[in-house]
């Protein structure tokens, strides 16, 4: 099947690429057409145009605004800039008065009924006490044990699977909600939500309503938190399983029902001194700056996006630098790891499929964004001949490799590449209460009937410790189809 991912043409199975002419198809979905020009091997972003902004409480002036939406449910450009840049998307106002209270209603029955269970997730490897896990660095599987890992309610959230989801993803866009109907109003809603990112991002997939997309009831009680995590990771990481799962988490997405119980308006207060329970996140201080102020677009053109390149997911960052005086700005890039590279074994003379890292950045003397070209920073490799987890393989690769003394045999081509190698989940500096190499550091309130969306792949985030009221949300993640085994072509 060949499929359209709104900025190239994907055949599952091989890995050759061709040109392709000016093609016009028809896309009935969204009852639009859709013209578009072939490229060869990459994707790249387009600049937005400027979106007004209104500043959330303590966050960063990051809203367009609730009624700033175009002729959608969100301002898609915006929405499209913020998340490829590697950032979160915020738009105040989005569930009404009503629809925030039935939510709210719903959460009490779920929770008079029995169904929350106390799950921080504070690492999810470690699972629910008594579950029967994977060790640590045992990536096959075939290590297991019970995990010790408990949970309270005085420092992790309650967690409710939502029992009307699946007929959420069953609905048609294409009818009306009479007067009344809350619940099938907030159902249309999140069905339009997922429709539209679907289309401004070009991810395709994610209108696939028989994928595992998720979604969740979410409250944090004061001391509450949710330590630094990532909430998807590349296949090659999972091991074995992650190439046969059909789907994999592509955006996460949270609408907020916080309640400070000290007004009329409850969590329309919330403050993040009093209250607490921010959501911080890491994106990279050189990527994609987008201040309108200094009018940094032309970055955008320098950078392909973050996340997924290709199909192939972002594992990490070639990190950029301070800008000194009389230097030139350095870009910080997104390394994407590509599990199928044909490499020639040279004692049988066979192509076999072995991993390598690589960048896409301008052809030096371009400076025209579709002059893009691939950049590997490492040789290839075979996950056979990696022990353990891929990630401690590459993290323990760049250290040793980032000093000016050769070292054989080497991974990365070059120690600057080492050095600037980055990993997207560095737990070790995590651990020492570091923040990622190159980051800088955005928080955000929880107020209630605020919508947060991100990219799954590409953003360290926690939350911070709850002072004060019920940090809660209904949650969760759209995802869009794993990537086939043998990689991907783009034609």
């Amino acid at each position: 099947l060949i499929t359209w991912d709104g900025s190239k043409w994907i055949v599952p199975g091989s890995k050759h690429v061709e040109a392709m002419n000016l093609i016009s198809i028809s896309f009935s979905l969204f009852a639009t057409s859709l013209v578009v020009q072939g490229r060869v091997a990459f994707a790249f972003a387009i600049t937005p145009k400027a979106a007004a902004s209104a500043a959330a409480s303590s966050s960063p002036d990051l809203n367009p605004g609730a009624n700033n939406r175009n002729d959608g449910l969100i301002d898609s450009d915006f929405a499209k800039r913020r998340i490829k840049s590697g950032r979160v998307f915020v738009h105040h106002n989005f569930l009404t008065k009503d629809q925030l209270a039935y939510l709210q209603n719903d959460m009490e029955l779920m929770k008079e009924e029995g169904r929350f269970v106390v799950n921080g997730l504070s690492d999810v490897r470690k699972g629910l006490k008594g579950e029967v896990v994977e060790t640590a660095g045992s990536m096959d599987g075939e290590e297991k044990k019970k995990s010790n890992q408990g949970f309270d309610v005085k420092v992790d959230r309650s967690v409710c699977p939502v029992p009307w989801w699946k007929h959420t993803l069953e609905n048609s866009l294409g009818g009306e909600c009479a007067d009344g109907e809350t619940l099938p109003s907030i159902q249309l809603k999140l069905q339009q939500l997922r429709f539209e990112l679907s289309r401004s991002l070009g991810r395709p997939t994610m209108l696939d309503s028989n994928l595992g997309h998720e979604c969740y009831y979410s409250e944090s009680a004061p001391g509450s938190s949710l330590a630094r995590h990532m909430d998807e990771r590349h296949e090659e990481t999972k091991g074995p399983r992650g190439w046969l799962l059909p789907s994999r988490r592509s955006l996460s997405w949270l609408i907020y029902l916080s309640d400070t119980g000290e007004s009329d308006i409850a969590g329309e207060g919330w403050d993040a001194r009093i209250n607490g329970g921010l959501l911080r996140t890491f994106p990279q201080k050189h990527y994609r700056q987008h201040d309108e102020t200094t009018n940094n677009s032309s970055y955008l053109e320098k950078t392909v996006d973050c996340g997924s390149h290709n199909g192939n997911l972002q594992v990490g960052w070639l990190l950029g630098y301070e800008i000194e005086e009389n230097e030139q700005q350095s870009i910080t890039h997104p390394v994407f790891l590509d599990s199928w590279f044909d490499f020639t074994n040279p004692y049988t003379g066979m192509a076999e499929p072995h991993c390598i890292l690589y960048i896409v950045r301008e052809k030096p003397g371009q400076t025209d964004h579709n002059h893009m070209e691939i950049e590997y920073i490492t040789g290839p490799w075979s996950t056979e001949a990696v022990p353990g987890n891929v990630l401690e393989f590459l993290h323990t690769r760049a250290e040793l490799e980032s000093s000016d003394q050769p070292v054989s045999p080497s991974l990365f081509l070059n120690s600057k590449y080492a050095r600037q190698f980055s990993l997207l989940e560095d737990r070790q500096a995590w651990m020492k209460g570091s923040i990622p190499d190159g980051a800088e550091i955005e928080d955000f309130v929880p107020t209630r009937g605020t919508l947060v969306v991100f990219d799954s792949v590409t953003l360290p985030h926690e939350v911070t410790p709850v002072f004060r009221g019920k940090r809660a949300a209904l949650a969760g993640w759209f995802h869009e189809e794993t990537q086939p085994l043998g990689g991907n072509v783009v034609i």
